[in-house]
């Protein structure tokens, strides 16, 4: 006996909704995204809904990955634009990159100052929470708490 095993196409176009729950990205997001040049539909049906193209979906997740790498929406209309036109000018690559490393520098500096103080507390280490120039440790870990509890709730 033969298995028949049916495989279903991807669609060929996705609308607004089916193409944010895949991306993971809101309308709002999208129409940005839509005004700022980095995306465009593919169509629009009969009745003005917008139809996008199957490589959006990818589009769109570069973006995201972009995004939370720190990459502006400039920053990544830049670099889609030159992927888009299969060049690549690498004086802005190279700016860019300096740019965003410097970023990424800042934010690790700056989770290590934080970290410094909140290490010792997770091991038991409680001195630092009495120091006044730490008070920020006691309301980040509060606010953090707080947050934490709100979501289970």
């Amino acid at each position: 006996m033969k298995t028949v095993i049916t495989v279903t196409a991807f669609p060929s176009s996705r609308t607004t909704s089916a193409l944010c729950k895949a991306a993971r990205v809101t309308r709002g997001q999208l129409r940005l995204y839509e005004e700022e040049g980095l995306i465009a539909p593919q169509s629009r049906t009969p009745a003005g809904y917008r139809q996008y193209g199957t490589d959006t979906l990818d589009r769109l997740k570069a973006i995201r990955h972009l995004k939370e790498l720190g990459f502006t929406l400039a920053d990544i209309a830049l670099l889609l634009s030159d992927r888009d036109h299969g060049r690549l000018d690498e004086q802005a690559m190279e700016g860019l990159a300096a740019e965003v490393l410097s970023k990424i520098d800042e934010r690790m500096a700056g989770l290590q100052v934080i970290r410094n103080y909140v290490a010792p507390v997770a091991a038991g280490d409680m001195s630092v929470l009495r120091d006044a120039d730490c008070r920020f440790v006691v309301e980040f870990m509060t606010a953090l708490s707080a947050g934490n509890t709100r979501r289970r709730a």
